[in-house]
């Protein structure tokens, strides 16, 4: 069983092979074990403990700090790669769209990976490169503005070279640069070098291989992986493209050690910092934060067994004061996070990632909503669009989306929305802590989790409420970690069918309705094998369910095809009745032309939708799912709140303007990264398509230009656009937070709807006996009458409740009485009985066996007194219902 602790062993025992380099030779570096952590590491000095921050305290700190501006010094990072070669290319999206199983860009190396069919090949413009990724990672938040070097988003300088032997380069070379780097551009000392002996893996070991990782002065700089090897049905073999993969923190590391700051945030941050200085509510404490600063890399939650325990030891040994410490260094602490967090919200949004309950969205709306507590606990006086403005304008330079989202107003609309909402939450937050403290219940890891996914109430804003009503709550270490969903999204499961027909050894199916001939439709094909009311052939027009369109029907022989499925390349037929067929055999297919045009123009219909939405609701507004069936197609599009009437409404003229105005569905086969390149990564609308090739369905307007392009495997109305006459929205709902829903209906589908909608006006003139285009004026006067008879039966209804209330007084404090009325002129009753004087208990039922108990304030038993009632009363039943101490409603209902 593989494990990286075997890895390490392995690869330690055979050192001059796996780590060993050209240059240690050369510079006279040897090698050695930390007496503290075991780890083996390379160093020109005689040393027995390696650089790591865990157990050495940071020494780069400087009196006067380099002063170098962010996009300056990746400048100065690039220039140093370009005069060896390298190309310098642009930063790919922080949302992961190409892979469909991570959410955000965790690396450099992300941008080039593509996976198919569960194994990875690599996709790239240049090699060797250079490029400046930004990357999102959430499992350290707790750590974010305390060590000194945490990050939400930070930019992963990647340094890659591919394909090693055919092409690139390898260890020698890479550790070359990597030393020419560090004591030439960043000016560490080579007596101050350490090169950490380690292993790199990717999580189920498939790829794997040895690295270096580089330390001077207590900081990790960089890690060289060198990607050698793949883990393949329990084999391990050399890959024949070797991979070096050099991930330069610029955030945490490089630019933190240049600079000498005693925190990186003051290096990333200078610039934003310096701005925002004189507006902060709080006056920061440099003298006391460098004190703090030297041995907060100890500080590392994800490594710390007992934080409260390290911060104690670490502040004894700094000096410092625990009322300082709380008082002073962590509303710094706080400040640094706010910059962080809010460059992390700024890069999201940007690439079209909303704040929300679910997916990515989720890590989003946590660092938000911590922002905003740190923000109000330590009156820090800065708005999230103000720290957001600075960085945009920053950054602009390398990254001009972030000063495009400032501009459009799509940041501040965003961040607007999520303000209300947890302005809303909060208003419940102080009710809802108060209950569970008056309970006596325990505030612990658990209920701190299930009171930010339930109630959206952050675990910093409940220790603030509970320490105002003179409680404690420790939060618990990495309470972040526990509450994070995951960059990693659930893996799908493989389809039931590969057992069932055994479709392991069968070859790939060809796919006939891509065709323009009449073979998509109609076409003769060899039965493959036949088994239960399933058939794999040869050659089928049939389209197997795919990308939310639901699977062609017809005709096979004599039997009904009632779905088609493609598990790995072999589609799957079922069917029902008997075949007059059997494997070996040909037999004819023939597909069902009116189902094949309705699910046409319905995903014609979808990528309209899609265009529309971005064009009306801006840029964030992601295709996140969709359905193309027979009567209908929905479209869930990713926005900030629910779309309002006037929306939907636009959302629906536009699409229908692109038809009106003539478009041209065009289909174009591209290598994956020649699609990337001209259409950017939009064409993943949905998720990303693991396929060297692409299938890209452009729509073009009359003039050519480009309405949509999706990487897409579905069927279209090409070179017969008319036929989808035109679309019309049906409904708009909120499925779940950040994602609405449209349906619509498109093509025949639509014509049928809008002659539905003439058959209900025509029956509604009917029976309001007015002419067709006088029912909208006739029915608005009689809801109108309606309300006006509603009003005046509640208030008839409310001096009967109240007749029969002064009725029931006069039998004493407990009242038990059968009425004929409805529930709610008995809930009326019940509630005055109660609310007339102290002391007392009623219940109400009628002959449904609804029964409803209500007690005055004071008694606070309604529901005990209910279930009491009815055990006595009515034996052999019981009261089915709930309640509380003040009301209690349900039913009685025998006893099963």
């Amino acid at each position: 069983m593989l494990s990286k602790q075997k890895l390490r062993e392995d690869f330690s025992k055979k050192a001059e092979e796996y780590y060993k380099v050209e240059l240690f030779q050369n510079e006279g570096f040897t090698r050695h074990t930390c007496r503290i952590c075991g780890k083996n590491f390379w160093s020109i000095k005689e040393r027995d403990v390696c650089e790591d921050s865990s157990h050495t305290e940071y020494a780069f700190f400087k009196e006067k700090p380099n002063a170098i501006g962010y996009v300056e010094f990746w400048k100065k990072f690039s220039d140093f790669f370009k005069r060896n070669g390298h190309a310098e290319i642009k930063s790919y999206p922080v949302v992961s769209r190409w892979r469909q199983d991570l959410y955000f860009t965790i690396a450099s190396i992300q941008d080039f990976q593509r996976i198919e069919n569960g194994k990875m090949s690599f996709e790239y413009g240049a090699n060797p490169l250079v490029v400046p990724q930004i990357c999102l990672r959430f499992g350290d938040i707790d750590n974010v503005g305390v060590t000194g070097r945490h990050f939400t988003s930070f930019m992963m300088a990647g340094q890659h070279s591919f394909n090693y032997p055919k092409e690139g380069y390898w260890k020698d070379r890479t550790i070359e640069l990597n030393y020419e780097m560090l004591t030439k551009i960043i000016g560490v000392k080579k007596e101050d070098l350490i090169y950490n002996e380690d292993v790199w893996a990717m999580p189920d070991f498939s790829e794997f291989g040895p690295s270096l990782e580089s330390f001077a002065n207590g900081l990790e700089l960089v890690n060289s992986v060198f990607t050698q090897f793949e883990y393949v049905n329990d084999n391990i073999r050399e890959l024949d493209g070797k991979v070096v993969d050099v991930g330069w923190g610029l955030d945490s590391r490089l630019l933190w050690y240049y600079t000498g700051y005693e925190a990186a945030y003051d290096a990333v941050f200078a610039s934003t910092i310096k701005k925002l200085k004189p507006k902060l509510g709080v006056e920061l404490e440099p003298a006391l934060f460098k004190k703090f600063a030297k041995v907060s890399g100890a500080l590392d939650i994800d490594e710390v067994k007992n934080v409260r325990e390290k911060e104690q030891q670490l502040l004894k040994a700094a000096g410092i004061t625990l009322s300082d410490y709380e008082n002073k260094i962590k509303p710094t602490q706080a400040f640094y996070a706010v910059l962080d967090h809010v460059r992390t919200l700024l890069f999201g949004i940007s690439d079209g990632s909303l704040p929300s309950n679910v997916g990515g969205g989720y890590n989003l709306r946590i660092v938000l909503r911590r922002s905003l507590d740190f923000i109000d606990r330590y009156k820090l006086g800065i708005g999230l669009l103000d720290v957001a403005e600075l960085h945009a304008e920053e950054l602009h330079e390398l990254y001009p989306q972030l000063r495009e989202c400032i501009a459009n107003g799509e940041f501040a609309k965003v961040i607007d929305t999520e303000i209300r909402r947890y302005s809303r939450s909060k208003e419940n937050s102080g009710r809802i802590v108060d209950s569970i403290i008056s309970k006596g219940e325990k505030i612990d890891s658990n209920r701190l989790a299930t009171l930010y996914e339930s109630n959206g109430i952050t675990p910093e804003l409940i220790k603030t409420i509970a320490a105002d009503k003179g409680v404690k709550v420790e939060l618990p270490e990495n309470i972040y970690e526990r509450i994070i969903k995951g960059d990693i999204a659930e893996k799908k499961r493989p389809s039931k069918l590969r057992d069932e027909i055994q479709t392991a050894d069968m070859p790939k199916t060809e796919k006939l309705f891509y065709t323009s001939k009449t073979e998509n439709v109609n076409a003769e094909a060899k039965v493959l094998r036949l088994k239960g009311g399933m058939v794999i052939l040869d050659r089928t027009p049939f389209y197997a369910e795919s990308g939310g369109q639901e699977a062609d029907h017809g005709k096979l022989g004599n039997v009904d095809v009632t779905d088609v499925q493609s598990v790995d390349g072999v589609i799957v037929h079922m069917f029902d009745g008997k075949p007059d067929f059997k494997e070996g055999s040909n037999v004819k297919c023939s597909v069902d032309t009116d189902r094949r045009i309705r699910l046409m123009a319905h995903h014609t219909a979808t990528h309209l939708m899609s265009a529309a939405a971005r064009k009306v609701l801006g840029p964030h507004a992601w295709q996140e799912g969709a359905k193309k069936s027979y009567g209908k197609a929905h479209i869930d599009i990713a926005h900030y709140d629910k779309l309002t009437d006037e929306q939907v409404q636009e959302l629906e003229d536009t699409a229908n303007g692109y038809i009106v105005h003539g478009m041209k569905v065009k289909i174009e086969y591209l290598p994956r990264s020649d699609a990337e390149s001209k259409f950017s990564f939009s064409i993943y609308q949905g998720h990303g398509v693991p396929s060297k090739e692409l299938r890209i369905v452009e729509i073009y307007d009359t003039d050519g230009n480009l309405i949509d392009a999706e990487a897409c495997g579905g069927l279209h109305l090409v070179g017969c656009e008319s036929m989808i006459g035109l679309i019309k929205v049906i409904a708009s709902s909120r499925i779940h937070d950040g994602i609405n829903r449209l349906e619509y209906v498109a093509g025949p589908a639509a014509v049928e709807y809008m002659k539905s909608l003439d058959r209900s006006i025509a029956s509604l003139a009917g029976t309001a006996g007015v002419d067709r285009d006088k029912v909208t004026e006739s029915i608005t006067s009689q809801i109108k009458e309606l309300q006006e008879y509603r009003k005046r039966q509640a208030k008839l209804s409310d001096v009967l409740s109240g007749y029969i209330a002064a009725d029931l007084l006069k039998e004493g404090s407990r009242i038990i009485e059968e009425l004929d009325y409805d529930r709610q002129t008995l809930r009326e009753i019940a509630t005055k009985v109660a609310d007339a004087k102290n002391g007392q208990l009623v219940m109400l039922y009628n002959g449904s066996n609804y029964a409803v108990c209500v007690s005055s304030a004071d008694s606070e038993g309604a529901l005990a007194f209910a279930k009491e009632t009815v055990q006595k009363k009515f034996p052999g039943s019981e009261f089915i219902g709930g309640g509380s101490a003040r009301i209690a409603e349900g039913r009685i209902s025998p006893k099963k």
